[in-house]
């Protein structure tokens, strides 16, 4: 799979058309001959943590825009930052 990004290390916020999932250290995989992009659930990311450190997978193709963050520290820091002006 040429031409991907690599997100090694990173927390990924993948927009899709009607809600945004953000993936820690995704990784490209190819299943039933489609690409999809996997990892883990990161802190912050739902309410009381409850999805926390398990395994998830999106496809590529649904994906409408992404935001990167350097790391899980960055991305957990934004999201406080984002609850308080609610």
């Amino acid at each position: 799979m040429k031409n991907l990004p690599n997100f090694d290390g990173k927390v990924v916020s993948f927009g899709l058309p009607d809600s945004t999932l953000a993936i820690l250290n995704p990784k490209f995989e190819k299943q039933a001959g489609r690409i999809f992009i996997t990892g883990t659930i990161p802190e912050e990311h739902t309410k009381n943590d409850y999805a926390l450190g398990n395994a998830c997978a999106i496809s590529w193709d649904d994906i409408t825009d992404y935001i990167v963050f350097k790391n899980e520290k960055a991305y957990k820091k934004q999201m406080k930052k984002s609850s308080k002006k609610k």
